[in-house]
């Protein structure tokens, strides 16, 4: 099965976790590494940049809304 892009406003939650985050923004670093930029839905203090390729690991992160 193919995976879909991670794309801003999509939604995931932590395997270990209630906390669902939004994706802001996706940004390259110098290594071209490409990294998304998360809000928590419902606290928008709470901010946090991840490795796209953790957040499409199943085993870290499930994808909950578009």
């Amino acid at each position: 099965m193919a995976r879909r892009e991670v794309q801003p406003g999509q939604k995931y939650q932590q395997t270990e976790s209630s906390s669902v985050w939004e994706v802001v923004d996706l940004t390259k670093d110098g290594e071209g590494i490409v990294h998304a930029r998360l809000l928590r839905v419902g606290d928008s203090t709470a901010v946090k940049m991840i490795s796209v390729s953790a957040l499409k690991d199943p085993r870290l992160y499930k994808l909950v809304g578009e």
